[in-house]
């Protein structure tokens, strides 16, 4: 059988431009399915030969983030459930996968995607466990379902609502609430703490559609979510929609929304400070939150990468803002790395394993944060 190109499958994407009888598979980053974005990519190569192959990937230094290719690995599969890094190399110009494949069949990926089905079983397994009541809030442009767990005490004083995935290539974050769910269905001491006292709401995947899709930035419609918490389109971002119009109804009094930086090696906050309403009661709640996430993440460094906005200039289009300047609420984008290398005391080889085990953390952290609410 001819070594064979796949990418027709959820999250799959890729343009195969030359499949030589020998030498170096050639392929391209096929763009957002409706914007004019390129990063991620997923498929599969199937060789009944098993050739030691190389992989090409043309022109990279044209991506949307061409720096989040230095130093970095491709993730490979041979079942779509364990993952490890290829060797890669990126020459300023083509991104070079060498690998020596252990199956007919092996998976490559920017970064290890989120299946839906995996979501699925976990949001009935945390209804099973700790009696989340799981629902859709609405449905994508495409008819899939945006799912909600809400769980804890519906009559508590104080409301945590922590969402992933608005960027669909961003897939650590997925695996983060992955992570956060898996731990959360143990009902461990601590859980029970933070069940009793606070309504827990969580949306792993915003944008299944664009996971779906194979896109890495955008909505089928070719929104980027992440800009559209100012009034949003019921059309454009009706995901959006659905979602700000439940928190308006729960309240929020603490919100995180999970994303994955291309070139960053490491985890990362981005705060509020340019919230008109910003001020020195928020901006210490919001310190001592990264404070806890540093001591209980190991990937977690209290450093801000993003420029620090001016008092009063904030995009509030984007979801913390927004949802820290709509509720006054202790609110942060929380950034998990995607590469492969280390940076600082963060080892190397980022993983879903790693993301789940952040996502495991955050329980705690979650129970100081409440402590501090109450104090309010």
């Amino acid at each position: 059988m001819a070594l064979r190109i796949d990418d027709g499958f959820f999250a799959g994407s890729i343009e195969v431009l030359r499949v030589p009888g020998r030498g170096p598979v050639e392929l391209a980053l096929r763009p957002d399915s409706a914007a004019d974005v390129s990063q991620w990519f997923c498929f599969d190569v199937e060789d009944a030969a098993m050739r030691p192959r190389e992989l090409v990937v043309r022109a990279v230094n044209e991506a949307t983030f061409p720096e989040g290719f230095i130093d970095y690995e491709a993730m490979v599969s041979y079942d779509g459930r364990s993952w490890s890094r290829a060797p890669t190399e990126y020459d300023g110009t083509d991104l070079r996968i060498v690998h020596e494949p252990r199956s007919e069949t092996t998976r490559y990926a920017y970064f290890a995607p989120y299946p839906m089905e995996r979501l699925e079983r976990a949001l009935a397994k945390l209804g099973r466990k700790v009696g989340a009541q799981v629902e859709a809030l609405g449905t994508s442009t495409e008819g899939r379902p945006v799912y909600l767990a809400n769980l804890g005490n519906a009559d508590a004083e104080r409301t945590m609502w922590i969402i992933a995935a608005q960027h669909p290539g961003e897939t650590p974050a997925s695996w983060f609430v992955h992570g956060l769910m898996r731990r959360l269905s143990r009902g461990d001491a601590a859980v029970r703490k933070l069940l009793a006292t606070t309504q827990l709401c969580l949306v792993p995947l915003v944008n299944p559609d664009g996971a779906a899709l194979g896109n890495m930035r955008t909505s089928a419609t070719g929104a980027n979510l992440n800009r559209c918490w100012i009034d949003p389109d019921p059309e454009e971002a009706c995901e959006i929609a659905s979602l700000l119009e439940r928190m308006d109804s729960t309240g929020v009094d603490l919100f995180l929304d999970v994303h994955a930086d291309e070139d960053c090696g490491y985890a990362f906050p981005a705060g509020c400070e340019g919230n008109p309403s910003y001020n020195a009661a928020l901006e210490g709640s919001e310190a001592a939150l990264r404070l806890d996430l540093a001591e209980s993440i190991a990937e977690f460094i209290d450093e801000p990468v993003y420029e620090p906005d001016a008092p009063g200039e904030a995009d509030l289009s984007c979801a913390a803002n927004q949802i820290g300047e709509r509720h006054g609420a202790v609110s942060l984008t929380l950034e998990l790395p995607m590469k492969g290398h280390g940076a600082g005391r963060v080892r190397a080889g980022f993983s879903p394993k790693r993301a789940m085990k952040a996502g495991e953390n955050l329980v705690d952290v979650l129970v100081r944060a409440r402590a501090r609410l109450a104090e309010d």
